[in-house]
């Protein structure tokens, strides 16, 4: 039976003994058939929890897994650590009793909640440590599913117990995305907690209508933006379909150097693009909100490109997920099909199942047959997602950036959005992009590359805010979109064409 060999860096801490915690290198030889409880145990005097609950390179695990699956996730080099390092007792255990006196405020105002009914908190604990959130108020996404818990137990008292997680500052609404910092991946807890938000935010479903949610959802509700006349572009004749580029983002955000960029590299590859005026698709909350408007302007959209014979290219991440999510929802309900067919009559077309819809950087890091004028070699980069980017599915850029010649450094960091915050909770948005954008600089690399018009937004328009509210000293770090970085490497050094003339940052490497 084959042997394999894993580097093992150990979180070491006991609360009665160490003021500071520090790791301890161990290193494992395992089987195919070893398991996460064979490695804990092989290590002399390490503390964990019996029901394993820990996180290796700061992504959470709650099974005993083998081991040969975890290092095909996360390779031959892991670092152990408690599920908190706020909390830990001793190694990878945590103080739960200290972790739960959090609540005790919220525990003894309930009190309709009987005593076993507050001892079950306990068992959600863990879960609050999941999400890399670095605000110290979140109440946590496991309290968020404990409190959803008593819905069902009290369903006189959820008015009071949803009222008691609205609250701007560190409630539900400050949630972010779990599913790509637990393994296996599992997106169970994301959709808990999005049902919680839809209740807030779709007033016909909030036990407690005319908060500060209600108003928020109008002012998304408001965006959307369809022609009460309808104006259609005229049918383009191509023997060959052309590509029409999504434009409809919030018009505070700076879109230009994306859809600039993104038009130049079709003119690049020599392949046809349309101008048609889309709507606005909803964002982030769109689907939260008010979901007819949202299945519709996105159907609006898809059946626009279609009408004009046209592929729909999306040009960033979150774009690419609001429509993919909404034709998924469409395709799936032949009755809520013909209800959107139905309405779109009025403007002219019809959604059809078939109609092509792609995201650019995926054809970006597909499409790879042109030739390089401009490598990047001895640079380095960090490609950050979006807020939606676990419904955006995953990109492989390893081909294109050996292409290019370009490092791509990964952490986990990469995978952390703050932009759908921005509009919930400001200071929280702020503070913690600030803290990511200077961990991806603290990396040492020469710009940061994003997949998200809405993370591009954070990091580049509002980086010197982020910078203040991190307490960091203000670094102009470049970041660029992957069309961008695809114009320099075919040599275009136009910053015009390439919209890097609207950047905050300037790119000063070309």
């Amino acid at each position: 039976m084959s042997i394999y060999e894993l580097n093992l860096n150990i979180f070491k801490f006991d609360a009665q003994k160490n003021y500071s915690a520090f790791y301890e290198k161990h290193r494992f030889e395992y089987r195919q058939d070893s398991t996460l409880l064979d490695i804990l145990k092989s290590v002399p005097n390490l503390e964990f929890e019996e029901k394993i609950a820990l996180k290796i390179n700061s992504i959470a695990i709650f099974e005993n897994l083998k081991a040969v699956e975890l290092a095909e996730e996360f390779g031959k080099d892991w670092t152990l650590e408690p599920m908190s390092k706020l909390y830990a007792l001793k190694d990878l255990t945590i103080d739960k009793k200290m972790a739960l006196s959090f609540y005790d405020r919220f525990l003894q105002a309930a009190d309709f909640l009987t005593q076993s009914e507050k001892d079950e908190l306990a068992k959600f604990v863990n879960i609050n440590f999941i999400s890399p959130q670095k605000n110290p108020e979140y109440f946590g996404d496991g309290f968020f599913l404990y409190v959803k818990w008593l819905f069902m137990r009290h369903p006189n008292k959820i008015k009071q117990l949803l009222k008691s997680i609205a609250v701007p500052k560190n409630g539900v609404m400050n949630f972010v995305s779990v599913k790509d910092f637990i393994f296996p991946k599992n997106d169970k807890i994301d959709q808990e907690i999005f049902g919680i938000q839809q209740m807030l935010t779709q007033t016909s479903k909030c036990p407690f209508s005319g908060g500060n949610w209600k108003k928020f959802a109008r002012k998304v509700e408001s965006k959307y933006n369809l022609p009460y006349q309808p104006k259609i572009a005229p049918l383009v004749s191509h023997t060959k379909k052309a590509y029409a580029i999504f434009n409809g983002y919030d018009k505070k955000f700076n879109a230009k150097p994306l859809l600039l960029s993104a038009q130049a590299l079709f003119e690049k590859w020599g392949k046809d693009s349309i101008n048609l005026d889309f709507c606005y698709d909803g964002g982030y909350w769109g689907r939260f909100c008010d979901v007819e408007k949202f299945l519709l302007s996105n159907a609006y959209n898809i059946a626009l490109a279609d009408k004009n014979n046209a592929i729909l290219i999306l040009p960033d991440e979150d774009s690419y997920a609001n429509i993919k999510y909404a034709k998924k929802l469409v395709d799936s309900d032949p009755k809520l099909l013909d209800s959107i067919n139905e309405k779109l009559k009025k403007y002219g077309l019809i959604y059809k199942e078939e109609a092509e819809i792609i995201w650019l950087n995926e054809l970006i890091a597909t499409n790879l047959e042109w030739e390089v004028s401009q490598r990047f070699d001895g640079f380095g980069a960090l490609i950050f997602g979006g807020s939606l980017a676990s419904s955006a599915g995953e990109i492989d850029y390893k081909e294109f950036m050996e292409k290019i010649s370009l490092k791509r450094h990964n952490t986990s960091i990469q995978k952390e959005c703050y932009a759908h915050l921005l509009y919930t909770n400001k200071t929280s948005c702020l503070n913690q992009t600030g803290i990511i954008l200077y961990e991806g600089i603290d990396l040492g690399v020469d710009f940061l590359i994003s997949a998200s018009l809405a993370q591009f937004e954070m990091l580049d328009s509002y980086s010197k805010k982020a910078s203040k509210h991190c307490k960091r000293d203000y670094i102009p770090m470049p970041v660029l979109f992957l069309p961008q970085v695809s114009l320099l490497a075919m040599g275009e050094k136009d910053p015009k064409k390439i919209g890097l003339h609207l950047h905050k940052n300037k790119t000063s490497f070309i």
